[in-house]
C-alpha cells in the first residue's frame, strides 16, 4: 500500500508539473525564431528562379491579425522569399495592406474593385511585369463565389522573351452549404475558361483558396469537372499533394490541402519542367498561426 500511495503521489506531482508547463507555454506570446545568437532575422528560402516566374497563392487570414506585428512579419517573409507574384486572399484592411506594400522592395499591387469583404489582392514585381488589364469575374454570380468575385489580371512577363498570361485569384466558399456552392462555382469557372480559351486567350493560371481537397472521394469532390477534364486543365500541385500529403498540407490546423494552382493546357509543358511546394512558414516563425495565418503559402515556379 505504501508503494502504491507513493507512486500515486509522484504521478500527481508530475501531472501538476505538466499542467503548469502547458499553461506557461500556451499563454506565451509567439516569437520569431532566431537564425543564430546574434541575428534576430528569420532566414527564409529564396524562391526566385532565374529567367522564370514564381506564383505564390496565400490566404493571409484577415490581414493583419495582430496589426503592425503582422505587417512587419509579412514584409520580412515576402521580401525574403523574393517571389515574382503573390496572390493573396483575406485582406481585411486595404489601408494597412498599403502600409505593407510601402515596406516591400519593388512590388506593386492590384486589389479587387468588387470585394469589400476579405479582399483579393495580387502583389507583383513592377520591373518584371506589365499589367495589360484587370477585371472582376462573375459579378452576377456572387452567391456561388461567396460574395468575393475572382480577380482577373492579364500580364506580360518581361523576360528574355515577352510572355503573356492570364492570372485569376479567387477564394471559394467554406463550410455550411459550401460544397454545393463550390460545385456550382467550379462549373461556372469551367464554362468561362472554355470560352476564354476558345476566344484565343492563352496561358491561364487560376490560383487561390479553393476550400476543398482534390483528393476527396468522387461523390464528395467539389472539383470533378476539372479533374475529369485532364486534356484541358491541370492542378500543378496535384501530384505533389498526393506524394507527401502530411508534409505538404496548406491548412495544417485541419490537415488538408485546399490552396491550389490550376493551369490551362497551353502551360502543360511548363508544368513538366516546373516545381511546386508548400512553404512551411511555421518552421521559421514560432506562433505563425497566431501572428499571420492558418494557411501556408503554396508556390509554383516555371520557366516560360
Amino acid at each position: 500500500y505504501i508503494i502504491v500511495a507513493t507512486y500515486k503521489l509522484i504521478m500527481f506531482k508530475n501531472n501538476l508539473t505538466i499542467c503548469f508547463l502547458y499553461l506557461v507555454f500556451s499563454c506565451a506570446n509567439p516569437v520569431e525564431k532566431k537564425s543564430n545568437d546574434n541575428n534576430s532575422e528569420v532566414l527564409f528560402p529564396d524562391l526566385n528562379l532565374e529567367n522564370g516566374i514564381e506564383v505564390v497563392t496565400w490566404n493571409i487570414e484577415r490581414f493583419p491579425k495582430l496589426g503592425q506585428r503582422t505587417i512587419d512579419s509579412v514584409a520580412n517573409i515576402i521580401n525574403s522569399l523574393n517571389a515574382d507574384i503573390y496572390c493573396l486572399q483575406e485582406i481585411s484592411s486595404l489601408p494597412m495592406f498599403i502600409e505593407l506594400v510601402e515596406m516591400l522592395d519593388g512590388y506593386s499591387y492590384i486589389a479587387s474593385d468588387d470585394t469589400d469583404y476579405l479582399n483579393l489582392v495580387v502583389l507583383y514585381k513592377e520591373n518584371q511585369f506589365i499589367v495589360r488589364s484587370q477585371s472582376s469575374l462573375f459579378t452576377d454570380n456572387v452567391y456561388e463565389f461567396a460574395y468575393r468575385p475572382p480577380l482577373r489580371i492579364e500580364l506580360t512577363f518581361l523576360g528574355e522573351a515577352p510572355f503573356d498570361f492570364t492570372l485569376i485569384n479567387m477564394h471559394l466558399k467554406c463550410c455550411d452549404d459550401g460544397f454545393n456552392r463550390r460545385v456550382a462555382s467550379a462549373s461556372i469557372l469551367h464554362e468561362y475558361l472554355n470560352s476564354s480559351v476558345s476566344s484565343g486567350i492563352v496561358n491561364h493560371i487560376v490560383v487561390g483558396d479553393w476550400n476543398d481537397d482534390l483528393s476527396d472521394p468522387y461523390n464528395q469532390n467539389s472539383f470533378n469537372i476539372f479533374l475529369d477534364d485532364t486534356s484541358n486543365y491541370k492542378y500543378v500541385n496535384y501530384d505533389y499533394e498526393s506524394q507527401g500529403y502530411n508534409t505538404a498540407v496548406s491548412f495544417p490546423s485541419y490537415p488538408s490541402f485546399i490552396d491550389h494552382i490550376m493551369i490551362s493546357k497551353d502551360l502543360f509543358e511548363e508544368a513538366k519542367n516546373g516545381d511546386v511546394q508548400t512553404i512551411r512558414i511555421g518552421d521559421y516563425i514560432s506562433g505563425y498561426d497566431q501572428i499571420i495565418s492558418d494557411h501556408r503559402p503554396v508556390v509554383w515556379r516555371f520557366t516560360p
